[in-house]
């Protein structure tokens, strides 16, 4: 996993103006999910919130952690969900990120999980080369689970089994991501809970789900509601 290293991680990047150190604001949310059940990353777009995001999923997927790694780390094979607005959405960003360009199988294993790491796959029907699963090899031996969703699908699309990690890229209504915290909870005592993550651009204004996470964003009770809420650079929070 070759992104944000150092000049320090190895001497042919002695040169390199782009190292982490360079990138506080993510390096602060990789080290959230060590303490904390919910992490969101709020930036404008094109600042780099998904790939961050799915940087971190892939660590997870494959257990392939590297040495500065701050974040939560799994000794075992995880499943996970990653979603966003729309199935189409789903495959031509998440999918293109993890795995590689849709449509093109030579570009299969290009993306964010190794090619080598990638056992298999199920597609998804009624959208052209989407996948609906791809099972990825940990380097404990076994295998992580990665479920394609999107909000389309509604929430009973989220409904189901207990998840380690779920990213939802781009705000969900607030009823899914309620449901995929309910996904997460731990029922063994002793047991982490699973970790929730959110990475977007808050187009949709002071929504209920933006006041979850910095209430002082709440309008007072006669103020008018803000109808749009624009960031020039990003923002991490955690719960």
């Amino acid at each position: 996993m070759t992104w944000f290293q150092d000049p320090t991680d190895h001497p042919a990047l002695k040169n390199c103006p782009l190292g982490r150190a360079h990138y506080p604001k993510q390096m602060q949310f990789f080290a959230s999910e060590a303490k904390d059940d919910e992490i969101a990353l709020f930036g404008g777009n094109r600042t780099g919130k998904t790939h961050c995001g799915c940087f971190a999923d892939a660590l997870h997927l494959t257990g392939l952690y590297p040495d500065w790694w701050p974040g939560r780390r799994y000794d075992r094979p995880i499943d996970m969900w990653l979603a966003t607005d729309t199935a189409k959405n789903t495959r031509d960003i998440l999918q293109e990120k993890m795995c590689g360009k849709p449509g093109v199988e030579s570009a299969y294993g290009t993306g964010m999980i190794p090619g080598d790491l990638l056992v298999r796959r199920t597609v998804k029907h009624g959208l052209a080369d989407a996948f609906e699963s791809v099972f990825v090899r940990h380097v404990s031996g076994g295998i992580s689970t990665l479920q394609f969703k999107s909000y389309d699908q509604g929430r009973e699309a989220f409904q189901g089994t207990r998840q380690d990690r779920i990213h939802l890229d781009e705000e969900p209504k607030l009823e899914i991501y309620a449901e995929c915290g309910m996904r997460l909870m731990s029922t063994v005592p002793g047991e982490v809970n699973g970790t929730l993550v959110l990475t977007e651009t808050p187009l949709l204004g002071v929504s209920d789900l933006m006041i979850t996470f910095m209430p002082e964003l709440s309008p007072e009770p006669d103020a008018m509601p803000t109808e749009q809420w624009e960031l020039e650079e990003e923002t991490v929070v955690d719960e």
